[in-house]
């Protein structure tokens, strides 16, 4: 939980220098400003075991702008939050949600040739509160038989599984009944349209 990818952090930086070398130095700023931000916030989590939903959602959209501006018009994403819900009251384990965003775009969106759209909804039912996070890639048994830049294939399943041991520990040290549950969509002829994950949390 405490660490950041070295190779996200490389990238970020060489990507600063290439809009320097080509003289784009607004959108150079612009994009070292958003990744101070980023760096500073997942620096100040690292510490916590948990932080607040407010404060997850604040650091996800940091992580997203971030690689829409890294990968130009690849992808596009949408965050939409019931604005019923007390984002500050409500505690969830650091960066649970991010990685999934990860997934998202770099195995489900990157690989596609037309890019795609994340959507990333926080909304309340029955004292519930559903983290979804979707998107329209290629979904999952494509993307474990893809290599995309280098990035192991073996990475989704792993992190998947670190995720649900984390919500497994949480529900045990705080006798909360948090879940995360995997939706392969499919489209009108049966073939992969993508992968919805919704994580869920009770609200206090």
């Amino acid at each position: 939980r405490a660490q950041m990818n070295p190779h996200f952090i490389f990238n970020c930086m060489n990507s600063i220098k290439s809009l320097m070398q080509q003289k784009e130095e607004d959108k150079a700023v612009t994009y070292l400003t958003t990744f101070s931000k980023l760096l500073r916030t997942i620096l100040q989590n690292s510490d916590q075991r948990e932080i607040s939903l407010y404060e997850e959602i604040e650091t996800c959209k940091l992580y997203t702008k971030l690689e829409s501006l890294r990968f130009g018009n690849k992808f596009n994403y949408q965050f939409t939050v019931d604005e019923t819900i007390d984002l500050k009251s409500i505690t969830v384990p650091a960066l649970i949600i991010q990685p999934f965003i990860e997934n998202a775009i770099w195995h489900g969106i990157m690989p596609k040739d037309e890019g795609g759209t994340v959507t990333v909804t926080i909304e309340k039912t029955n004292h519930k509160i559903c983290c979804i996070i979707d998107d329209d890639g290629i979904g999952r048994e494509m993307a474990k038989q893809n290599k995309f830049k280098g990035e192991p294939s073996a990475h989704q399943s792993k992190g998947m599984h670190l995720t649900q041991s984390r919500i497994d520990l949480d529900n045990t040290l705080n006798q909360r009944k948090g879940s995360v549950e995997t939706i392969d969509k499919t489209d009108e002829n049966g073939k992969p349209a993508g992968t919805r994950i919704v994580l869920t949390f009770m609200e206090f």
